[in-house]
């Protein structure tokens, strides 16, 4: 089985200390993917510092360089993958930037070489802020050969034509029907291949997650833990559960202690092959 974390809302925003506080440790036993916002704007989401929350203004990875020369230094010694997530992250509308927005295939295209030439690194995958993604943003994707670090699924914009988005939707379907949890393997639709994501919020159980990571271990699958640095000290919404730093390390130390997962990037994981549901790799 493979194992990756997702990070989001790396951004200008960002400072060293909180992703060192948040995986300096971690990553002396695999790599964290980050989810890097090259422009961000000052909007409503919770990753922007209250006194720039709602401004509207932009600002761009470059003008943090503390956190550019920490991000070059950990991607160097392999602690770090980057990934684009997303332009602007915030939309003044406060709608899915890559779910309603326009001139999205230009926004992937700029924002992957501006960080890629910043950073000095190869940039293989894309996570939309949020989650969300429509029929432009999925396009604009496949047409800059980037792959999806989530699942996105026939109502956002998979192929209606093509036998694999059918042979997919059913294969999901099936797993669903007979009580299987969370997508513990790789969604391959034959012009990309997406990787869902397993939250480790405040709204999410340890159980929960816990119950998808022994399924995806039985089939030999892959399992993302999602999750946000500046969201690790939050407590759960829910009684006597840990708090979101503490609900992840119960699943890094699950990884662990398994000789049969492989630590890996979330990129590493969608470039290495595709496992269906039955755990056979093709």
């Amino acid at each position: 089985m493979h194992f990756c974390i997702r990070d989001d809302d790396t951004s200008f925003f960002t400072t060293p200390d909180e992703l060192e506080h948040a995986y300096g440790q971690v990553t002396q036993w695999g790599p964290v993917s980050l989810a890097v916002v090259p422009f961000h704007r000052a909007g409503t989401s919770k990753a922007v510092p209250e006194k720039f929350r709602g401004r509207g203004s932009i600002h761009p990875l470059h003008g943090n360089r503390p956190l550019v020369e920490y991000l070059r230094a950990g991607v160097s010694k392999g602690s770090f993958e980057i990934m684009l997530h997303g332009y602007h992250h915030d939309e003044p509308s406060d709608q899915a930037e890559f779910s309603v927005g326009s001139d999205l295939v230009r926004k992937i295209k700029d924002g992957r070489k501006y960080l890629e030439d910043l950073i000095g690194v190869s940039i293989r995958v894309f996570v939309p802020p949020h989650n969300a993604i429509g029929r432009r943003g999925l396009h604009a994707i496949v047409q800059s050969n980037l792959h999806l670090g989530c699942a996105a699924g026939v109502r956002s914009g998979w192929s209606p034509l093509s036998q694999l988005t059918w042979r997919t939707w059913i294969q999901l379907r099936r797993w669903h029907k007979s009580g299987g949890l969370g997508v513990p393997w790789i969604l391959d639709l034959g012009d990309h291949k997406e990787i869902a994501g397993n939250p480790v919020t405040p709204s999410a159980t340890v159980r929960e997650n816990e119950a998808i990571f022994r399924s995806a271990l039985k089939l030999d699958g892959v399992f993302c833990a999602a999750t946000h640095y500046w969201e690790l000290s939050a407590s759960s919404k829910y009684v006597d559960e840990p708090t979101v730093g503490e609900h992840l390390h119960r699943l890094i130390d699950l990884a662990r202690s398994d000789s049969r997962v492989v630590w890996n990037t979330v990129g590493g994981i969608l470039c290495r092959g595709t496992v269906d549901g039955a755990g056979r790799g093709f």
